[in-house]
């Protein structure tokens, strides 16, 4: 989660809260989900709000509670201006996988951007830390233009001061631009 702090996320996932169900947005602003996004990564110790750097120590295995929804936000810059979304992730450690989607996106300075991306089944890597990549891919739409969107996410497990809690790098590219930096913060629903 290091880059954060380019559009302020690190402060939008700490607001976010780290235990309970984590409410995602829905008409929301992209300040108000940042936010959200900020104190989530202040509430379970995971990203430092102020560097927007993961400062947590991620686990060597998946919590043996570990399957389940987990809820949060990606975010990074596209477009030339921050871009945030809710994220939802799938865990099933049965089979070590995970899948995903993010919507409900708002652009720093373009509003609402309208789709949703989605991130097939993908294997948790049984390396020390415990860690995946999958790509968000699909179509987004602002002021009546469609934008093909990739975002790939690489990420790791965390206890995140008791609520389990995935997060990591993400690397957001609109219509096949050069990829730029990001971050992404998910908590497990009850």
């Amino acid at each position: 989660m290091k880059y954060l702090v380019l559009a302020g996320t690190v402060a939008a996932l700490a607001g976010c809260g780290g235990g309970g169900g984590t409410t995602l947005s829905t008409g929301e602003t992209y300040d108000s989900m940042l936010a959200k996004a900020q104190a989530m990564g202040d509430a379970t110790g995971v990203i430092d709000s102020g560097s927007g750097t993961i400062v947590g120590t991620a686990l060597a295995d998946v919590p043996a509670d570990g399957s389940g929804t987990y809820k949060g936000y990606v975010e990074g810059d596209a477009n030339g201006a921050g871009l945030i979304g809710d994220l939802t992730l799938e865990v099933a450690l049965s089979r070590t996988e995970i899948s995903g989607s993010a919507t409900n996106f708002q652009h720093e300075v373009d509003g609402a951007y309208t789709g949703t991306l989605t991130m097939p089944t993908t294997t948790i890597q049984n390396t020390d830390p415990d860690e995946f990549s999958g790509n968000l891919t699909g179509t987004l739409t602002n002021g009546g233009t469609d934008y093909a969107t990739d975002i790939n996410l690489t990420g790791n497990f965390y206890d995140g001061n008791g609520t389990n809690t995935v997060a990591g790098d993400a690397s957001i590219s609109i219509d096949g631009g050069l990829p730029n930096p990001g971050l992404f913060i998910a908590t497990q629903t009850p």
